[in-house]
């Protein structure tokens, strides 16, 4: 244990300050070293603490870290759910206050089962309970691995090992590095040069793996158009506005340069409506466009009895559909409904009660490349996306990131989209109703955007990748059973010792 001591004021005061910065280690600032220094700080003020006093430097860290990192949910209650601007305010902080519970029994559990003795066993400690915290976070309630701590590697130094590791695993690479730095600066002579090896290590390999592709071009680029038309989230699904929307978005799709592309792109229910109502309206467009042979993707709903889907469809061709599997909580569907439908009647969110797509998750063929499609915030879960590979040659994302209003997660979730591209090393098209739309190589890299709250075309050229990478072959299990298999062994060590 690294002998420092605090007042217990400032304490927490520093744990809830270094929470507030955390966050700009996200988009849209990207200042990744801020995830390292911050996490650093919280180590190491927990070092005296005791597992009563650790709990709560950790929940004020949490309070900063989310209640900055999440405050967007108020903008999606309140300024486009309709619900009344206290009620918003409530339910957002009672979300940030459930996710404050996950740093503080990380900082709980440590200084329960810290070994004084013991700084290089307390880092891994740390680290495997940071890790687990966030691997649950993202599995309880549908989960919500929003702003994981390996998102600030996205266009940093480790980001290089996404496709061995995955985000999870670059979380536990910036944890470990950020405790073994304290280590270094603060802790014992004998202890420091093998802390001084693990806080290098990863940043080597980073910079190794910065030259090996773990995926190869296949046949010929696709010229993409990206519609984004910008219609404000409040008009999106009035009645009224229907026939204009559809004449925007065919009006932008035709615009010059239609010669030269192969697939057309609109964003999440760009017809905001069931698909079968529209097609005798659309039908002159779609024959245009096959008659082009250009294949064109647009979200909308799709009705199949009494179930109603959030879906994209090719409007043309095949007509292939693919139906959103990973429904988002209140917005989509009434989690827990029999405990909060008194909260539901003040929340006027339209289509928000969908039903899920099931059966095989595999891609689409169009322009005879495999494309795997997701919709909103599916593209967050790379775990469940992992089923679209290998097959996919190419990744389309279309979203509604207007639920957002002008927060910084319309640039976190393309961040998320990012992160994708580089577990799969495959390129990823995201087009969204208000922006950030991109398209993104296989490393992570924008090859071109178009702004948030501003409409426009992108026209961009696409390679088709194949391969597997690791992370794609295994999804997160080696992490998760590495942290498991970690806590278990200083479990056994301690029960020995004891007895």
């Amino acid at each position: 244990m690294i002998d420092i001591a605090l007042p217990r004021w400032l304490v927490w005061t520093l744990a809830v300050c270094s929470g507030l910065v955390l966050p700009l280690s996200f988009a849209p600032t990207e200042w990744w070293p801020l995830a390292v220094a911050t996490l650093a700080v919280l180590y190491l003020l927990l070092q005296q603490a005791t597992p009563k006093q650790a709990l709560l430097t950790g929940w004020l860290f949490g309070l900063g870290y989310f209640g900055i990192g999440v405050h967007w949910i108020y903008h999606s209650l309140h300024l486009f759910g309709a619900a009344i601007a206290p009620l918003a305010a409530l339910l957002t902080l009672v979300f940030v206050l459930v996710m404050t519970l996950f740093p503080a029994f990380t900082a709980y559990f440590w200084a329960r089962f810290r070994q004084p003795a013991s700084p290089l066993i307390n880092v891994l400690l740390f680290t495997a309970l940071w890790v687990l915290s966030e691997l649950l976070r993202g599995k309880l309630m549908d989960g919500f691995p929003w702003i994981l701590i390996g998102y600030s590697q996205t266009t940093g130094p480790l980001g290089s090992l996404a496709p061995l590791v995955g985000v999870y695993g670059l979380s536990l690479l910036v944890v470990l590095c950020a405790c073994t730095g304290v280590v270094v600066l603060l802790g014992a002579m004998r202890h420091r040069l093998v802390a001084g090896l693990l806080f290098a290590a990863p940043f080597a390999l980073g910079f190794v793996m910065q030259t090996v592709s773990f995926s190869t071009p296949v046949g010929e680029p696709l010229n993409v158009r990206m519609v984004q038309a910008n219609i404000p989230q409040e008009m999106k699904f009035s009645q009224e506005r229907l026939q204009g929307a559809l004449t925007q978005y065919t009006r932008m799709t035709v615009a010059p340069g239609l010669n030269s592309v192969n697939l057309v792109v609109w964003p999440e229910t760009a017809i905001p409506t069931y698909f079968d109502r529209v097609d005798d309206v659309m039908q002159p467009f779609i024959q245009s466009m096959d008659e082009r042979n250009i294949d064109v993707l647009s979200g909308g709903f799709q009705r199949d009895g009494d179930d109603i889907y959030n879906a994209v469809r090719q409007l043309g061709g095949e007509r292939a559909v693919y139906r959103k599997r990973h429904l988002v909580p209140f917005g989509e569907y009434m989690p827990l409904r029999f405990v909060l439908d008194f909260a539901a009647q003040f929340i006027d969110i339209p289509m928000s009660d969908l039903a899920a797509g099931s059966g095989p998750h595999v891609p689409l063929v169009l322009q005879g490349v495999p494309v795997g499609i997701s919709i909103c915030y599916e593209d967050v879960y790379g775990e469940e996306m992992r089923a679209l590979l290998p097959a996919s040659q190419l990744l389309v994302n279309v979203s509604n990131d207007a639920w957002f209003g002008n927060s910084a997660a319309p640039h976190q979730h393309e961040q998320k989209a990012r992160m994708r591209a580089r577990e799969f090393a495959r390129p990823l098209v995201r087009v969204t109703n208000t922006g950030v739309s991109s398209a993104i190589d296989h490393q992570g890299r924008i090859l071109g955007r178009i702004a948030h709250n501003t409409g426009g075309i992108l026209d961009v050229q696409v390679q088709p990748r194949q391969g597997y990478t690791f992370y794609a072959r295994t999804g997160n299990w080696p992490v998760f059973v590495l942290c498991v298999v970690f806590l278990l062994s200083l479990l056994f060590m301690r029960n020995r010792a004891a007895t």
